[in-house]
Formats: structure tokens, C-alpha cells, sequence
């Protein structure tokens, strides 16, 4: 008999006009099943416990419901259609599996003669499109993947949460569950085993890496098999995109947060397990898009982010225990006065008690890494180093747990990608090298560990892909393109090639933060439940001016009149003037003699009209484009009072300029 506490692994869906009937896939010879009901009219959601099968070709087949989500009128049911998988975790070898399709069920009638409908559920099937805001959704039917190795030991050895289903709150990490909001109305109906919880992320596997074996009365140069396996899990609360979410909210949630677990098992079932996270600069700060290359930066005023501050740093202690913040931005410029703000807010923090849990570090990457001296990263490695040690990773031998990670690093540049990948893959090695010496796997040098290069090169180049691989995925996530200085990640080498790949995502990030990301933000806040409709509630998506069309016509004003002035300065504008004097200032005597005062005029016109008056239309056109960019960008609709957590005002009031 199936587990209760488990989700259903195949699902047949019938539409039948505005009524959608779900029931767990059965063999031939059953009567009965399950079976849930939506009207996607009223959005009355329920189950009966037993009902007749039913069976018919045009039944949709599905791995899973990702929930139910309110419409302007009606609901939608959303439905994941397709999937791969990509990992085996827990004991068992529980599937875990990636979305590659989804699809979104509306009442037809509601969906064709309502516009804001068909706005929603525009966006609602962005959300799920893995080649658009929904890449990277991943999921289980009985493994709980929005946990850690050590969270998920702890609630097995608590009965209420050892018994509670799957998708519940008491087993999911309500931080984590991507679908969280969409899945009430089915907890809410008793429809658990219809909803596994997903997660937005990565997660790859990399099985049977081939280790030497120095375990106890294991002979010399033998081989033992491990599998690695690499998780991001993004925070659910102020999720989104790079420059619509910055630093904290007035809860204490804070912008692109990830929680990234490296998991290492061997088949006799032992594991070790080591977590860290990154998050924007935990401060009340903005970056809104207004076109320009460098956003102005706004920063709260002393004092303002306390509050905010302190909410997070408990959270963080409370999941994890002591916190390690690594503060990579500059200490120079915009960046800056960001560090001086953060020090302060760290120093506060910790001046209130001796025991705050919370040691700061600020380390200028730009600064100490420049010019590809990345072998400087030894001098972070030895700040933390002491605390690394001291925090550990969890581990579990024999079916017991012998060692439990006690605290987090938690990392952070501007963005949380580029120089935080490099200093997490960093922290990552470090950790992988500490775990494969626990089971046994990393053989003694002069009595110390080998490091994982010296000891196993291929496995060396298979960890750096696969860290390469989850910072271009958190990054594309979060930014649009995968992450910068990825080269060195991926290589261990910081090449031109780099540089140039670097270059160009620099330039598609730009295009995509100023004219994209505000449509992916609101899909992101209507999926998560950031945005909740009100049935029968207006629907606040209007559309919104493009900066497209005054920067063509702007950009093709300078180069006719640029053009025109060239044509000009070679004569071709004008009729040309027949010199036969051989001494030059013969000739301009005579050519000045030649020219009536109409032809001056003449060129005068020309010269006024075709290029002084196109050039100053253009570049002024330009400049208004420029100046007012900030109402020109693609900004999102639904929930734009998260985006702007301070406000830039006048010297000596509210939030300061950068």
C-alpha cells in the first residue's frame, strides 16, 4: 500500500468545459481512486475520498498539480506535463525530477471574454515556461527537496513531522516551496498527494565518482564510489529579478537569497552534508532601472534598517545558528558606502551582546583578486578559516548522525553572482575536501589530506563544471545570463576569453534589466502569491511606453546629420566651383569672389536643415530618453511597492544618493 504522506507520481487530468477532474493514475483492475474536483468558474476545489475511474483518450496525463491560482475571474489549475529527471536522493533513491513542461488550465469562456484573464494568465504560463520565468522549477513525489540533509534528519526524529505528508507545512520549508501559495487551496481540500513541492533552483547529480579507498581493512589503491550532488534552493519571499529586488523588506526577507547544499554519499548509505547561502547586502537600499548603464544607488539613512537588519540575522541564526556574513563589494565608490553601512549595522548588531552569533568579514575582491590574481582568494580562506572548522558539516555514519553543521557563511557582493560564485565554489572545495576525508575517501599526505586537485584530478574538473554550472543557473535566475568570471569557475583560469564572454553578458544583462524584467517580475509575484487577485478586482496591467522608438529616431537623426555634415565638408551638398588659379589664396579670393551671396545662403540653409538642426533634434531627443529613462523601462505592475523599499528624497531627508 502507498505511503499517505506521499504525492501521487502520475496523474490524469479531464477538462470538461468548466469543471476539471483529477485522479491519481490506477491499474486496470481498480473500481475506485481519489479523485479531485475544480470548478474553474467558482474555484470550488474538492475531494472525494473514493469515486469511479475515469477513463478516455482526451484525459490530459501529469506528474504532479503545481497548484490552483485565482483569476481576475475564476481560477487557473496548473499542471506539470513534462518532466526529466536528474537526481536520486534520500536513502531510497527518491526521483527528483526537472519541469521541462507545464500547462494551464482556465475556464474557456472566462479566458475569451476577459482581457484581464488573459493578461494573468499570460504571465501565469511565463511562470511555468522553462524557457522563460520558469526555468529551473524542480520537484519530487517523496523526497522533501525544499530541506536540507540535516533538516530532514532532525524532523524524521520528531513524530508530529515524521508523520505529517509531504507537502505540508510541517514537513516542506516554507522558504524554500516554490508553489507554497498555490498549493493551499489543494492542502485546504485535503488533496496533499496531488501537489508535490517544488522548488526554483538547480540541482545536479554526478554518480559514481571513483574514489581510492583508505576505509579500515580496505586494501591499498582500491576504488569506492561516492555521488555528488549539488542543490540551490532560491527563497520564495522578495524573489525575483536583479534590479526590481534589492536588499531587505520591511519583514527582514531579503533579495536573490539561495540556500546551496553540497551532498556526498556513498552506497553504503553514510552522507555528509555541508550548506551555505548568499543574499543581497541586508540593508534597505534600491537600484531601480532608469536606463542608465550604473543605476543611481539609494541607501536608507543611519538608523532606518536596524529594525530590518536585526529580523534577518535572527532568521539566519534560528535556521542555521552563528553566521559567517562575507562582504565582497568594493570599499571604494557606490559600493562603497554600501560596506560602511553594512560594518555599521554588523558592529551594532554584535555591541549588543557578546554572543551575538554573527562574525562580519569584508574582503575587497575587485581590489585583491584584480588583474586575475585570483591565488589572493588564500587570504579570505584564512579569515574564515577558523569559523569553517569550528561550523563543520553534517554528517551521518551507520544510520546515526555523528556531526551537525552549527552554523552558515553567508555571502554577498552586489549581486550575489559573480564574485560570490567564485568565493562559494571556494568554500565548496574546502568543504568537499573536509567531507571526503570524514568518509574515509581522501588518502593521508604526510599525515595531512591531500587537496582534491593533487588527489583526484578528474573529479577536480567534474566539481568545477558542475559548481560553473549552479552559478550560471542562480545567475540567469536572478540577472538573465549566466554568471561572469563562470571562466575560472568552470577552468581554474582567467583567460581573454573570459573577459570577453564577460563583456557580452554585461551587455545582454543591461537590455534585459531595462526592457524584460519587469513582465518576468510580475509573473514571479502573481506564481509566488507575492500578488493575490481579488475576484472581480481590476487588474493593474497597463501598457507601458517603450523607449525603442525615441532612441531609433534619435540615433537615426545623429547619423543623417553626421552624414549630411560630411557630404557637406567634401562639397557634395553644393554645386561645386571651378578654380583655375594655381595659388591657393588666389583661389579662395576668387572662390569667394565667385559665390553670390544667394549661394551663401543657400549653404547656410543646408548646413542649418540637414545637419546642425538633425543633430541637435537627436542628441536632444536622446538626452529626454536618457533623463526620463527611468518611466521608459519595463516595470512591473503588480506589486511595484516591493521594488521601492527606500526612497531617494532631498539632503537630510530619508534615503541617500550613491
Amino acid at each position: 500500500m502507498a505511503d499517505p504522506r506521499l504525492c501521487y507520481p502520475a496523474l490524469r487530468i479531464l477538462q470538461q468545459g468548466s469543471v476539471v477532474v483529477v485522479q491519481p493514475v490506477a491499474d486496470a483492475a481498480a473500481k475506485g481512486v481519489e479523485t479531485l474536483t475544480v470548478d474553474l468558474a467558482s474555484g470550488k476545489t474538492a475531494l472525494t475520498p473514493s469515486a469511479e475511474v475515469v477513463r478516455g483518450a482526451s484525459a490530459i496525463p501529469s506528474l504532479g498539480l503545481l497548484g490552483v491560482c485565482q483569476l481576475q475571474r475564476g481560477v487557473a489549475v496548473v499542471a506539470i506535463t513534462e518532466a526529466r529527471q536528474v537526481a536520486a536522493l534520500g536513502p531510497q533513491g527518491a526521483a527528483v525530477y526537472e519541469l521541462l513542461g507545464a500547462r494551464v488550465l482556465a475556464d474557456p469562456s472566462a479566458e475569451a471574454f476577459s482581457s484581464e484573464n488573459r493578461q494573468l494568465l499570460g504571465l501565469l504560463r511565463d511562470a511555468v515556461n522553462p524557457q522563460g520565468s520558469g526555468r529551473g522549477i524542480y520537484f519530487s513525489h517523496f523526497y522533501d527537496i525544499t530541506d536540507t540533509t540535516q533538516r530532514i534528519a532532525d524532523k524524521d526524529s520528531n513524530a508530529a513531522a515524521a508523520q505529517a505528508p509531504l507537502a505540508s507545512p510541517q514537513r516542506a520549508d516554507s522558504r524554500f516551496w516554490y508553489n507554497r501559495v498555490l498549493s493551499e487551496p489543494l492542502l485546504t481540500a485535503g488533496a496533499a498527494r496531488f501537489a508535490p513541492p517544488a522548488m526554483l533552483g538547480f540541482i545536479r547529480q554526478l554518480p559514481g565518482l571513483s574514489f581510492a579507498s583508505s576505509l579500515p581493512g580496505g586494501k591499498a589503491g582500491a576504488q569506492a564510489a561516492a555521488t555528488l550532488t549539488l542543490i540551490a534552493r532560491r527563497g520564495v519571499d522578495r524573489a525575483g529579478t536583479r534590479q526590481w529586488r534589492r536588499g531587505l523588506d520591511s519583514k527582514g526577507y531579503v533579495a536573490n537569497f539561495v540556500e546551496t547544499e553540497q551532498v556526498l554519499s556513498v552506497p553504503g548509505g553514510d552522507t555528509a552534508s555541508f550548506v551555505e547561502v548568499r543574499g543581497s547586502i541586508p540593508l534597505l537600499w534600491t537600484q531601480l532601472p532608469n536606463i542608465k548603464y550604473k543605476p543611481t544607488t539609494v541607501i536608507a539613512a543611519p538608523g532606518q534598517s536596524e529594525a530590518v537588519f536585526d529580523a534577518h540575522m535572527e532568521s539566519l541564526k534560528k535556521a542555521y545558528g552563528d553566521v559567517v556574513a562575507i562582504n565582497l563589494i568594493n570599499h571604494k565608490g557606490t559600493e562603497g558606502k554600501l560596506e560602511v553601512a553594512f560594518r555599521a549595522e554588523a558592529s551594532r548588531y554584535c555591541s549588543a551582546s557578546p554572543a551575538a552569533g554573527l562574525h562580519y568579514i569584508a574582503f575587497d575582491f575587485h581590489h585583491e583578486c584584480s588583474k586575475g590574481r585570483y591565488h589572493r582568494l588564500s587570504l579570505l580562506w584564512d579569515k574564515v578559516k577558523a569559523d569553517f572548522d569550528r561550523q563543520g558539516f553534517f554528517l551521518r555514519k551507520g544510520g546515526a548522525v555523528v556531526q551537525r553543521q552549527s552554523g552558515v557563511m553567508r555571502t554577498n557582493c552586489i549581486d550575489c553572482l559573480d564574485r560570490t560564485n567564485v568565493v562559494q565554489g571556494v568554500l565548496g572545495r574546502k568543504s568537499l575536501e573536509a567531507m571526503l576525508g570524514a568518509l574515509g575517501l581522501l588518502p593521508p599526505s604526510a599525515g595531512h589530506p591531500l587537496a582534491l586537485p593533487e588527489a583526484f584530478p578528474q573529479v577536480e574538473r567534474e566539481f568545477k563544471i558542475l559548481w560553473a554550472d549552479h552559478g550560471d543557473a542562480v545567475s540567469t535566475q536572478y540577472a538573465g545570463t549566466g554568471a561572469m568570471k563562470s571562466g575560472f569557475t568552470r577552468t581554474g583560469k582567467r583567460t581573454f576569453g573570459g573577459v570577453l564572454d564577460d563583456g557580452y553578458k554585461a551587455v545582454v544583462r543591461y537590455y534585459v534589466n531595462n526592457f524584460q524584467d519587469g513582465c518576468k517580475q510580475d509573473a514571479v509575484d502573481l506564481f509566488t502569491g507575492a500578488f493575490v487577485m481579488s475576484p472581480g478586482a481590476s487588474v493593474p496591467l497597463r501598457p507601458q511606453p517603450s523607449p525603442l522608438i525615441p532612441i531609433l529616431i534619435s540615433l537615426a537623426a545623429i547619423v543623417f546629420g553626421a552624414y549630411q555634415a560630411g557630404q557637406l565638408a567634401s562639397g557634395n551638398l553644393t554645386a561645386p566651383v571651378a578654380l583655375a588659379a594655381a595659388d591657393p589664396a588666389a583661389a579662395a579670393e576668387a572662390a569667394a569672389a565667385a559665390v553670390p551671396p544667394e549661394s551663401k545662403a543657400a549653404v547656410a540653409r543646408v548646413l542649418f536643415s540637414q545637419v546642425v538642426l538633425p543633430l541637435v533634434l537627436g542628441l536632444g531627443l536622446l538626452g529626454f530618453v536618457v533623463q526620463n529613462g527611468k518611466h521608459l523601462v519595463c516595470k512591473p505592475q503588480l506589486c511595484p511597492h516591493l521594488a521601492v523599499t527606500v526612497q531617494a528624497t532631498k539632503k537630510g531627508k530619508g534615503g541617500k544618493q550613491a
